[in-house]
């Protein structure tokens, strides 16, 4: 299946709260806890560990999540329950995780330290689906969700564009870019 991911996700503005765990795909199952998840997570701060097997990834989170029962902390009651992983949050474990994350990048395992450059570059890979993306949603007769429902599924989507940098002139049309965008293009 490809690179699995050791992810390391602290919250966003509170205590020091994080999510350790594993994926093929991090976007989707930082979506999964939420779909604000660019809000949810400070990404400036989160840490991405690169294995070439999930089997590889998940015997190293195992070995993690042993060392880290003293810092176990309860899920954040705004996490889906849906997302499951409620085991997996550690509050006051940030930098003992680094000193671990160090001794993967040590044996040679690629380690994205801020993760911020990674998920842009991601956002940037899927912008060029961006544009029928939002097509497909804004109309009525061709996606069936209700239409308070695709709004707010396109504002999370858009939002996180703005809220990483990842530019989404030419990207979406142009009358769906964000009002401050407009605003911005548009002064002298």
């Amino acid at each position: 299946m490809g690179t699995c991911y050791l992810y390391l996700l602290p919250l966003a503005g509170c205590e020091d709260i994080l999510k350790l765990g594993i994926s093929h795909d991090p976007v989707a199952r930082a979506l999964a806890f939420t779909p604000r998840y660019y809000e949810f997570f400070d990404l400036s701060r989160a840490v991405l560990v690169e294995y070439d097997s999930r089997k590889e990834t998940q015997a190293r989170e195992t070995e993690l999540h042993r060392h880290l029962r003293e810092w176990n902390a309860v899920q954040p009651m705004t996490v889906r329950d849906a997302a499951a992983g409620k085991t997996e949050w550690y509050r006051g474990a940030y930098d003992a995780l680094l000193c671990e994350i160090e001794r993967d990048h040590a044996q040679g395992h690629i380690v994205h330290r801020p993760a911020l450059p990674w998920w842009q570059a991601r956002l940037r890979v899927e912008r060029e689906k961006l544009f029928e993306w939002t097509i497909w949603l804004t109309r009525d007769d061709a996606c069936p969700l209700p239409a308070h429902e695709r709004r707010q599924r396109l504002a999370d989507v858009l939002d996180a564009y703005t809220h990483l940098g990842v530019s989404l002139e030419g990207a979406v049309p142009a009358e769906l870019l964000p009002m401050e965008l407009i605003a911005a293009r548009n002064s002298p």
